[in-house]
């Protein structure tokens, strides 16, 4: 692939760019630095992840293993089998030498940092400028259905979503440049989502890496002619294996555990009701854009019981995943993303489809998980890849100045018809009636989201026109497109940030205890 003529590269390429994910995730948690500590007190971390975690790090330190039991649970509780959160993820290691409550805010920083990096470095190995790959790569860091992981405190999902280019890129270096060692990075890619322990995201994305492998062999137009197919797909299969095999240690346990648990034959968790909870309601796709049309966490009025995430993919960068599809060079690979982004839409939108019922009846274990709509990360992945590939065009001339007005012109009316009140009426008539006062209270909201929306889009799009007609070019376009994504995605991301006093003051003692 060609890369656009006359486009920016540092001299320290893979610094630079680890240095713009750098500033981005310390914009977001700067209040680490003060010694907060990242827990919204709504969440399930509050009120149980802190404990789990601190009690195997007070083990820890007190007996120099991990400890198989919690006694401080109901009778007591498996605690490996029952999988208290991150016990063998690398960041426990984090919890045996730091405070409990700064291991876990500093594992959600570092994994932050590391999805933008990853990002870049897998949209590098594409082929993309070094400005296409920093912005896809901020694109996918920065996106909704991954950093706003960090307000339910859903660490295991944030980590396996950090992972996910890296299993990408693996497996691009091993069949496409035909280098056997990287089979190892993308098992111990496999191991560590097995371990993080989220096992239905890690599940998501070895079917979407399966999906890319295939496409790699049969229909990659850089792939090897003289390899057989069979070797490149076994060893990939083999890497799998030897993935599960280094999450044994966590799984075996659990597997011991699950016919005791509530996912065992006959408890409370199994069913087509359960399977299906918190889907993404089709009407929210519109969150994508504008995410205060569906409310933000205490405002939310949408079909599921409740949300504290965001599927938040940014207007900029839809408009330069949408410039991407007038790649004809890349449209091999454009495709074979579309197949993996639409089906994992479709398995996000859950039981709001036919297709589910599908995935449900023929796909193993899908009877034994729920909240489908966390699938949707591969379609950020997705998203965020095409983001690059359209900062590339962008910068090439090869988007029309025409087909930029279309876009841009779409999403600004949207933004308009939003900031002059216009889409409360719909949002009323989406809306269950319980929902009256709920959606009612949110319209301030929603009105200034979409003044943000009109705003984020006149700078972004001043940007764009301004490459296009040649006045902003190298370094200063560069510049330009990491400033006005960074800001339109941090405007939104920052509402899902929020930090408690230290440890010691959330739970310091009181009379009662």
């Amino acid at each position: 692939m060609t890369q656009p003529d006359g486009v920016f590269e540092p001299r320290r390429p893979a610094w630079v760019a680890t240095a713009v994910y750098f500033v981005t995730t310390a914009t977001l948690m700067w209040p680490m630095a003060l010694g907060q500590f990242l827990v919204n007190p709504m969440s399930d971390q509050y009120s149980a992840g802190y404990s789990f975690r601190h009690f195997g790090a007070e083990m820890f330190r007190s007996t120099g293993s991990i400890p198989q039991w919690n006694p401080y649970l109901f009778g007591g509780m498996p605690y490996i089998g029952a999988m208290h959160g991150d016990i063998f993820y690398p960041t426990a290691w984090l919890r045996w030498i730091l405070p409990t409550d700064i291991g876990m805010t500093l594992g959600f920083a570092v994994h932050i940092l590391l999805a933008g990096i990853l990002a870049y470095a897998f949209l590098r190995a594409l082929d993309l400028s070094w400005t296409g790959a920093v912005v896809g790569g901020l694109a996918y860091q920065m996106t909704g259905i991954l950093t706003s992981l960090v307000n339910p405190g859903h660490d295991g999902k944030l980590f396996v979503s950090a992972l996910a280019p890296l299993a990408f890129l693996a497996l691009l270096r091993a069949i496409r440049d035909r280098r056997p060692s990287w089979y190892g990075l993308f098992a111990i890619v496999v191991g560590l989502g097995l371990l993080s322990p989220h096992y239905q995201l890690t599940y998501y994305l070895l079917v979407a890496a399966g999906l890319w492998a295939l496409y790699l062999v049969f229909l990659d137009p850089d792939r090897p002619r003289d390899v057989h197919w069979v070797k490149p797909l076994a060893a990939g299969l083999g890497a799998v294996g030897l993935g599960i095999a280094i999450s044994a240690l966590q799984a075996l346990p659990f597997l011991e555990y699950i016919q005791y648990s509530p996912r065992g034959a006959g408890g409370p968790s199994l069913g087509w009701q359960y399977s299906t909870a918190f889907s993404l309601p089709p009407e929210e796709l519109m969150s994508t854009i504008l995410p205060q049309f569906n409310g933000i966490i205490e405002s939310y009025w949408g079909r599921n019981f409740f949300k504290l995430h965001s599927e938040f993919l940014g207007a900029l960068v839809v408009a330069l995943a949408i410039f991407a599809w007038t790649d004809q060079q890349r449209r091999t690979l454009l495709l074979a993303l579309a197949a993996i982004g639409g089906l994992f839409l479709l398995i996000s939108l859950g039981g709001h489809t036919p297709f589910y019922r599908l995935w449900y009846e023929v796909m193993p274990m899908m009877k034994k998980v729920r909240a489908p709509g966390m699938a949707f990360y591969l379609v950020a992945f997705v998203v965020a890849v095409w983001a690059g590939i359209g900062v590339d065009r962008l910068l090439s001339g090869g988007v029309s100045r025409r087909l930029m007005m279309v876009v841009l012109g779409v999403l600004t009316a949207f933004a308009v018809l939003g900031a002059l009140g216009g889409l409360q009426p719909l949002a009323v008539v989406l809306a269950e009636p319980q929902q009256g006062q709920t959606v009612a209270a949110n319209a301030g909201a929603l009105q200034a989201g979409a003044i943000r929306l009109l705003v984020g889009l006149l700078a972004g799009g001043a940007v764009f026109w301004l490459i296009t007609i040649s006045k902003l070019r190298g370094a200063g376009a560069a510049a330009a497109l990491i400033i006005v994504i960074g800001a339109d995605m941090w405007s939104v991301d920052r509402e899902f940030f929020r930090f408690s006093p230290p440890a010691a003051e959330l739970y310091a003692a009181d009379d009662v205890v």
